[in-house]
Parts: structure tokens; sequence; C-alpha cells
């Protein structure tokens, strides 16, 4: 029993710190342990070692859960304001794949909005598909009605679209950015829902520019709700105009970027202002006023300054060639064509010059431009390719390794499973064989004490009975030697003499002599048996006397045969013994000892 308590401590210890990285030292420490428990007296030592086991195990499974909660608090707390402090907060985590699951969910969705803030987008889904999937089995889970899980809910899908948006995977990033707004509707998240809605009528401006119009007006009157950031509602006012100017209506586009416009040059938000003007420069240019065009095309590269980008001053050179400035758009577009790596704008740049030697009958250029522009779509193209073909080969990547990593868990399991069973058992093993033992010597002790009893009890009533035959034979003796001494009408009864006649006055004193040498054997008969005539009283006496048959018929002028059936009779009906084997001459013994009487077969005694 000890070898296999001490194994069981080692195989425990084992597995505990094993389970923790630290296996060398668990070999060890369970070799120790075995030592110890080999020495020890009882299975008590077990359990001192396995408590203080038990919790190191507990304290050493997983991160501080107080301290990683606070960082991700804090970091929730600097996201919309300081995104480098979210930032900051979230580094400072470390191994936040050994998070709880509810821990790792929230810190994949923290990191995919600071990452988005910080203008790196979402380009990859392995943080923020944990996120989603967990907060989408927890909302499938009857918890469909918490706030805060439904806008956490959202914001996962609403960064999923943005990822799908990176893959260029349309109806994925369509189907989240919906679920983002019935999730933030229902946890009133109003943030999440105007850009969902923002995001949405992006997405479909070209397939349906009229529903993109109606989505892009709900994420105003959304913003609304709250006066979010004021470059959001400046972006929401852009799209507007966007999806007006998709659907040719120039007017209402032009209305809407205006405000925008204004808005910026109000709050002299120079990047926001720079994208109205030049969305007005386009609007202008589409309407065939190529001036009204530049100057706004102008005055949006000037406000940007230094911080001009590529697009803005390809619009501007549109202008320029619109206005007939050809030598002044190529030279804009020649000083450009160097500085972006951008397969769109360099499509644009192209397509510029292209058009530029047509208006100048330049062929030996145009050929160029053309071989330019061919080759700029056709990277275009396979750009567009690779990046599905990154995506799906991702994809496939992650989920056969989340696939491997279910397998493995689900093996773990299996094994910490049959490690406990094993452990179990083994303690249930110890448990029952240490209650057998003391089963069995209780059982022992309690047998022997019982044989005990019994022994003692045999030898008292062995006394008890010797005691009493001896009485008995005392009692018969001196009856008899009354009688054969006091009563002469006696010997006729001793002698077997016929003709025997005793008169009233012999039988009372008889009766007399009985009471007094044989314990009131008359009196208690009547007493007892009040039913008695004097004949069966008289028979019981002349029977306990020990009178023969042959007498006791001449006694009564009688036959034997009715002697015999008189008894019979008595024993039956007087004393309500049915027993064949039983004589008068035995029940009339037992009353005479005072001794409850049993008929053969019921023993008081138990016999070995």
């Amino acid at each position: 029993m000890k070898i296999i308590s001490g194994f069981t401590m080692a195989a425990l210890t084992f597995l505990m710190f094993a389970h923790v990285g630290f296996l060398k030292f668990s070999v060890t420490f369970s070799l120790k342990i075995i030592r110890t428990l080999m020495k020890q007296s009882s299975h008590i030592s077990c359990w001192v070692f396995l408590l203080p086991m038990i919790l190191l195990l507990m304290a050493s499974c997983s991160e501080d859960d107080q301290h990683v909660l606070s960082l991700l608090e804090k970091a929730e707390t600097y996201l919309p304001e300081k995104p480098d402090s979210a930032e900051m907060c979230l580094d400072s985590i470390a191994q936040p794949a050994n998070l709880s699951e509810s821990d790792k969910a929230l810190f994949g969705l923290l990191r995919s909005a600071t990452d988005n803030r910080q203008g790196k987008g979402v380009k990859s889904d392995s943080l923020i598909r944990d996120s989603y999937e967990y907060f989408h089995k927890s909302s499938q889970q009857g918890n469909s009605s918490d706030s805060l899980l439904l806008c956490r809910y959202a914001q996962s899908c609403y960064y999923m679209s943005l990822y799908y948006a990176s893959c260029d995977s349309t109806k994925q990033r369509e189907d989240m950015l919906r679920l983002a707004i019935k999730c933030s509707e229902r946890g009133k998240d109003w943030h999440t829902c105007y850009l969902a809605y923002t995001q949405l009528g992006k997405s479909i401006l070209l397939s349906n520019p009229e529903h993109a119009i109606t989505l892009s007006k709900k994420a105003l009157s959304t913003y609304y709700k709250i006066n979010d950031d004021i470059n959001n509602e400046i972006l929401i006012l852009g799209h507007i105009a966007g999806a007006y100017l998709t659907n040719a209506e120039l007017g209402s586009a032009l209305e809407y970027y205006d405000k925008g416009y204004k808005l910026a040059k109000s709050r002299k938000l120079r990047k926001s202002e720079n994208e109205m003007s030049m969305g007005m420069a386009g609007i202008y240019l589409y309407m065939n006023k190529p001036e009204m065009a530049l100057n706004y095309a102008k005055r949006g590269v000037e406000t940007a300054g230094d911080a001009v980008h590529t697009s803005s001053l390809i619009a501007l050179a549109q202008c320029y060639q619109a206005c007939d400035s050809l030598s002044k758009a190529k030279e804009l577009y020649q000083s450009i064509a160097h500085d972006t790596e951008d397969m769109a704008e360099q499509y644009l740049i192209s397509k510029g010059l292209f058009s530029i030697a047509i208006q100048n009958k330049n062929y030996e250029e145009l050929l160029a431009y053309l071989d330019s522009t061919y080759d700029c779509m056709e990277n275009i193209f396979l750009q567009s390719l690779r990046v599905k073909d990154e995506y799906y080969q991702g994809y496939l990547e992650k989920e056969l390794q989340k696939e491997r990593l279910e397998n493995k868990s689900e093996h773990q399991a299996w094994m910490l499973g049959a490690s406990i069973s094993l452990l179990i058992m083994l303690i249930l093993l110890i448990y029952n064989q240490t209650q057998k033992q003391k089963q069995e010597q209780q059982k022992k002790a309690h047998e022997l004490e019982t044989k005990q009893q019994i022994i003692d009890a045999n030898k008292k009533m062995l006394q008890y009975q010797q005691k009493l035959i001896h009485q008995k034979e005392l009692s018969l003796t001196i009856l008899r030697s009354h009688l054969l001494v006091r009563l002469e009408y006696t010997k006729q009864l001793f002698t077997g003499q016929e003709n025997v006649k005793l008169t009233d006055g012999a039988w009372a004193d008889i009766e007399q002599l009985m009471n007094d040498t044989d314990n009131d054997f008359v009196k208690k008969l009547r007493q007892q048996h009040p039913t008695f005539d004097k004949s069966e009283i008289r028979l019981c006496i002349l029977t306990r006397l020990n009178i023969t048959n042959a007498t006791i018929a001449n006694i009564f002028c009688i036959g034997e045969s009715a002697v015999k059936k008189r008894k019979s009779t008595l024993k039956k009906k007087g004393f309500l013994i049915e027993d064949p084997n039983t004589t008068l001459e035995k029940i009339l013994e037992h009353f005479s000892s005072s001794e409850p009487f049993q008929e053969e077969g019921e023993d008081v005694l138990i016999d070995e």
C-alpha cells in the first residue's frame, strides 16, 4: 500500500510540473516523493504532499487574471483618443496565447482596433477571427441581451469586414457589415453602427448606388446621435457625395462635398479639406468645367502641403490636361511616376501620359505609354489574383492549423482524463483495501467476542441445569422419605398394590406435601390452570410423583390405555402442547421448576 501511495503521488507531481513546463524538475521531485513516502508509516503523508501540489498547479496554470484584466480595461479606455497608449498596454501582456478564452477574445479585438486607428488596417485575421468566434458563440448561448457583449460582437464583425475588404472578399465583407449593424443597433453602439453603415454603403456603391446613398445617409443620422469625431462626419459627407456622383446626381454630390469642404475649412482640418477639394474638382471635371476643377484641385494640393498624396497630384494633372495645359500635366505625371508603387496610381499615370501622347500626336511615346498602361492593368489583375490566392492559402493553412490544435487539445484532454481517472482509481483502491482490512479485523474481533459469550452462556446454563437437577433429586428424595415415613397409604402408590383407595383426607395430605417439597406445585397448578377439575389435578400430582400408569389406573378404576389417553388429552388441551415426543412428565417437570417450556427443536443455546 505504501508503494502504491508513493507512485500515485509521484505520478501526480510529474503531471503537474510537466504541465507548467518544469519537466526536469518534475522528474527529480517525483523521485523524492517516492523515497519520502516509502519511509512513512501511514497514508496521511500522501495528503500532506498532495494539498500544496494542487495549490501550486492552480497558481501556475495561467497569468494573474486581475492584472491582465486591468491592462485590457486600460487599453480599451485609451483606444479612442490615445491608440499608442492602448498599444503599449497590449504589448505589456506577456504570452497572450495563454490567456483565458474571454481575455484572448478581448485582446484580439483591442489589438485589431488599435492597428486600425493607427492606420495599419486589419491585414491578418489571426486575432480578430478568434474574437469574432468567441463573441458569436457567447451570443448564441443565451447571452443575446447583454449590451456589452452585443457591442463587442458588433465591433468584431466590423473589423472582420475590414479584413475581408483587404482580401477583396466582397460577399463576406457585406455579410459582416450587416451583422455589425444589427448587433450595434441592439447594443446601442452608435459609433460602430455608423461606421458599419458607411462601409456597407461604400461596398455596394457600384452595384447599387441608390441604396448606397440611403445607407450613407443612415450613417450620417446615426452619427448625429453621438456627435463623434468631426473627421468621421466629413468622411460620411464625402461618401454621400460619392454615392450621388456614382448615381449621376452631380448637383447633390456637389452639395455634400461643399458641406464637407466648408466644415473642414472652418475646423482647419487640412487632410479632410484636401479630400473635399479634390472631390469637388472631380465633379467639376465631370461637369466639363475644367477651370473650376483646376481651381479646387490647386486648393487641395496647397492645403495638403508637403503631406500631399499622390492621388491628389494625379487629379491635379488631370485638371491641367483638361485645361489643355499638356506640358504641365505631362511634367507633373512624370514627376510622380517614380514616387508611387501603387498599381492603380501607376495605371492612372500611364493612362494620362498615353492620352497626352495622343493629343500631341507623338506616336513613339504613345506606343511606349500604351505598353506601360497594359503592363499596369496586367499587374493590377495579377496583384488581385495574388491577394486572393494568399487569402485562401492563409485561410486553408489556418484551418489546418486549427484542426491540428483541436486534435492536439483533444489528445491532451484524453491523456489528462486518463491520468486523473488512473489517480482516482488508485486512491479508491487504497481506500477500499484499507477499509476491507479494517472490516476483516472488526469481523474477527466480533466473532471471537460472540464465541466467548456463547461459551460463557453455555457454562452458566450447564451449571444452572446441574443445580436444578440436584434440587429436583433432593426434593424427590425428601418427598419419598416423607411419604414412606409419614403416610402409610403412600406405600400403596409406590409398591404398585392393587385396589388402591385414597380418601379425600389422603389427597389433601399429598397436596400439602407436594406444595411443601415441590415449590408449591399444586397451588401454582390451580392458579395457572383454574379450568382443571379435581381428577385432572390428581392426575398431574400422580404423574409428577412418577407413579406408574398401572397404579394410576387402579386409583381411578380405569384401564392403562385410558390413563394414557387422559394424559395425552391433558397435555394437548390443558397445556397446549402438540408435540408427540413431549410427555406430560416432562411438562410437569418444567412447570415445577418455573422454567418456560420449549418443545423439542427450540434450543436455548447456540451450538458452535
